[in-house]
């Protein structure tokens, strides 16, 4: 049984991460899984680790295998991807079929929910063109333009006393200052934001730490997690005094309670992507939307860069421009010689899969910054994607990172594991890796991505560690 639905033409395809649970864990669903929407429907494609089932029931509803000889396929639709999914799937490996029990749960990260957002399309996020279409905002030519030094995906330019913020890839944003009505014969797609913005929502987990450092949480009044999941100190303050409202998460925002206290702008991440009719609906209530997206920023100080477009949004440039000269130095002094180490960053998924971040990512350059070699080193830059992660087969995993000299394992995505026997416990493989053997196995810290400024620290994390020192800010050795 598939929907007729998804064999037409789709509005937009997605890869969304999952945890999988069940059974005797021989065979599992692939991650990520393949999700493509229609009419405000979506549908998700579950490949098998196995070609040994023949159907699934989700909802009392029985869906058959769409890929005879190959790995069992299915094509189910996906009502709430904020709910776990349970299903049951009967195989034909035993002498008998048997229906078991399964539980797959949509991959949300809290804390970097824009850095390892699947999404991923040929929207050019990131790629400033040569020629920018816009040269002129009410018959005023380009006045003034910020200066960028790493960051590839937005510009701001001056028209007169008036601001275009161009996010590549996503759109346009006039600021009128305050005061003054919008120009009349500016193009219907570009927003207007009328200044100044003091209601705000953010739901850019990395953009609070930027926005905190400026001193401007005080025009953050609705934020899309609750107290206490923040791991930023000012946040939780806020949130505590009533200063700033736990208004839902970016799929189900509050609207009644965002529009009672009268929000004047919202700043998404990517993963609004995966639920456009959000952004839409919020449009719709006159709310301008921001879609946000530093995360395709592979260079560390480009990341960091965002923060002028803060600093423009909420009046808060000489601060914004002094942060980031102040971090680029601080991220310039972290940068010690050492004798070259190897470091493997991962985290391993319920299903046994290894999620690395790729070579080109900036985790993976911060790590070349510290003076050390990132592992896998040659893995995933064939495929062109966006993505700041991908899920190897644990089997691949070792081969490549067997004789890492540091293991670092990304709590952020399945958890602390306090002890290296953990570890193992996830895989019996891990016991023959060169860094278990010598103790050189850290844990990140659960709130490190939520810590967009924490970039000197991370990498002079890297660098102690690489020379025998512990005393870390992000970093913890395993017992």
């Amino acid at each position: 049984m598939v929907s007729e639905e998804v064999t037409s033409v789709v509005d937009d395809t997605d890869m969304v991460d999952i945890t999988f649970s069940g059974g005797s864990g021989k065979a599992h669903v692939e991650s990520p899984v393949k999700v493509i929407r229609k009419n405000g429907m979506a549908y998700a494609t579950l490949v098998w680790s196995s070609k040994n089932y023949d159907y699934i029931i989700v909802d009392g509803m029985k869906y058959y295998n769409e890929n005879e000889g190959g790995p069992s396929t299915f094509t189910i639709p996906v009502s709430s991807f904020d709910e776990p999914l349970h299903l049951i799937g009967d195989t034909i490996a035993m002498s008998q079929p048997h229906e078991i029990e399964y539980t797959i749960t949509w991959y949300q990260s809290t804390d970097e929910p824009d850095t390892d957002a699947t999404y991923n399309s040929n929207r050019g996020f990131g790629v400033r063109p040569d020629n920018p279409e816009i040269t002129n905002i009410s018959g005023i030519n380009e006045t003034g333009r910020l200066e960028l030094i790493h960051a590839n995906g937005f510009d701001i330019r001056e028209f007169g006393d008036h601001k275009l913020i161009s996010i590549y890839g996503v759109g346009d944003y006039l600021l009128v200052p305050q005061g003054r009505k919008a120009p009349e014969d500016i193009p219907n797609d570009i927003t207007i934001i009328n200044m100044p913005v003091d209601n705000t929502y953010l739901v850019s987990t990395s953009a609070m730490d930027l926005v905190s450092s400026i001193g401007a949480l005080d025009s953050i009044r609705f934020c899309g997690l609750s107290e206490d999941r923040w791991h930023i100190d000012a946040a939780k303050e806020q949130m505590k005094s009533g200063k700033m409202l736990y208004a839902g998460k970016y799929r189900m925002p509050d609207y009644e309670l965002i529009l009672s206290k009268g929000c004047d702008l919202a700043i998404e991440n990517t993963m609004i992507f995966h639920d456009p009719e959000v952004k839409e609906k919020l449009e719709e209530l006159g709310i301008p939307v921001i879609v946000e997206t530093s995360s395709y920023e592979s260079d560390p100080l480009g990341r960091l860069e965002w923060i002028k477009l803060y600093g423009t949004l909420f009046g808060r440039e000489k601060e914004a421009n002094d942060l980031y000269l102040k971090e680029s130095e601080r991220i310039e002094s972290a940068q010690e010689e050492t004798d070259l180490c190897s470091v493997a960053f991962f985290s391993v998924s319920a299903t046994g899969m290894i999620n690395v971040r790729r070579p080109n990512d900036y985790i993976a350059k911060m790590i070349g910054l510290a003076g050390c070699s990132y592992i896998p080193a040659a893995a995933g830059l064939e495929d062109g994607a966006m993505t700041g992660t991908f899920n190897m087969q644990a089997e691949d995993f070792y081969a490549q990172a067997r004789d890492a000299d540091i293991l670092i394992y990304n709590s952020t995505i399945e958890g602390k594991i306090p002890e290296v026997a953990d570890l193992i416990g996830k895989n019996p493989i891990f016991a023959d890796f060169k860094a278990v053997k010598e103790n050189r196995v850290y844990c990140l810290e659960s709130g490190f991505f939520q810590k967009t400024t924490g970039m000197a620290d991370f990498i002079s994390d890297i660098n102690k560690i690489a020379k025998g020192d512990d005393e870390c800010v992000f970093l913890t050795r395993l017992r």
